[in-house]
């Protein structure tokens, strides 16, 4: 075998191994050559696609409604909003929703200072309108009435049962993300979260 010429080794630092390039006069000494590097490449290259899920990492888990949440409304003291949501003005009033917790009644009489007087807890709420003196508000599937005789405290008067379709969540709403797989044993996802899991088992 005739060696015409000599390369310097390229050494990879960090890399499974270091590739001599030498350029041979026998055609068939460097087709061997060629598959060597190609076949050290392929394995080079599968470095990246390990995975690394077996330790903890950012994964978003799924919020299933409980039954409980249907049934748990309650008026009272003003809170900090959390998730700003829809908004609605009615009278001297405004009523805010802060999304998956409730709804903000605002006292608007001097609008250059709004004043937070109290907070309708409504798990799960994304929606509101009024209509009339009635505030309507979504509990998860639920349409919840409420009356505004009194702005400042509504009372509820009516619950319409699954008055709105139930979509089930069976991924979040972001790519190439890890989470955990939904169970709709579990009941129906309203929510993710993003925490630190250990081995999520699905991705996106």
């Amino acid at each position: 075998m005739k060696l015409i010429e000599s390369v310097p080794f390229i050494l990879l630092k960090k890399a499974k191994a270091a590739v001599p390039y030498i350029l041979l006069s026998n055609n068939k000494s460097k087709m061997r050559i060629g598959i060597v590097v190609l076949i050290i490449t392929l394995f080079t290259s599968c470095v990246t696609d390990v995975d690394n899920t077996a330790a903890e990492t950012m994964a978003y888990v799924p919020v299933y409604a409980q039954p409980a949440d249907l049934e748990n409304i309650s008026i009272g003291d003003a809170q900090p909003t959390t998730e700003a949501g829809k908004i609605y003005a009615y009278g001297n009033y405004i009523f805010q929703n802060d999304i998956n917790k409730g709804v903000h009644i605002i006292d608007n009489s001097q609008p250059d200072h709004p004043q937070k007087v109290a907070f309708i807890k409504i798990p799960f709420s994304t929606e509101l309108a009024v209509k009339g003196h009635y505030l309507y508000v979504n509990n998860v599937s639920d349409l919840v009435v409420l009356d505004l005789q009194n702005p400042a405290a509504p009372v509820v008067v009516n619950r319409i049962k699954d008055a709105f379709p139930v979509i089930q969540q069976e991924y979040p709403p972001f790519t190439n993300v890890y989470f955990v797989c939904a169970d709709p044993s579990k009941g129906v996802v309203v929510k993710w979260e993003l925490q630190s899991v250990k081995n999520p088992a699905c991705r996106r």
